[in-house]
């Protein structure tokens, strides 16, 4: 089994004092995880397929939002922008209130709990939370 050093092992779990290096490992964490995660922490100026892709190395990021509202029974945003090269569109999806986040984190946690993998803590839910409005403005 390979070794990691004290500074991996933040990640990983146990830690030998007198050797300076771990010995367990923990699972990846999973696509729909990272996916989740960033969404929720893109705050009020949402995020775009190329977003996940970029700072997730997902592909069909669509797919990652389209399954939230699917599961939670939720609406996101959709905000056409034009594409830098001026040749159509793509969409910025956004969270819309913090009912809808509190949704997503709750999801979030359930499924790392069933999985073995690090839940949102509190002080990052409120933080999550910080960033949205408390309710979805009146159009």
């Amino acid at each position: 089994m390979q070794e990691k050093t004290r500074t991996e092992a933040g990640i990983v779990g146990q830690v030998s004092a007198s050797d300076n290096t771990a010995t367990t490992y923990a699972k990846a964490m999973p696509k729909k995880h990272r996916a989740r995660l960033f969404m929720l922490r893109s705050g009020h100026a949402g995020f775009t397929e190329n977003d996940i892709l970029f700072y997730c190395r997902l592909s069909s990021g669509r797919n990652y939002a389209s399954e939230i509202e699917r599961r939670l029974s939720i609406r996101l945003e959709r905000i056409s922008e034009q594409n830098p090269d001026g040749i159509g569109n793509h969409y910025r999806y956004r969270i819309a209130n913090r009912c809808d986040a509190q949704r997503i984190i709750s999801l979030v946690n359930a499924r790392a709990k069933q999985q073995g993998h690090p839940q949102v803590s509190q002080h990052e839910i409120n933080r999550i939370l910080n960033l949205y409005p408390e309710t979805t403005a009146a159009v």
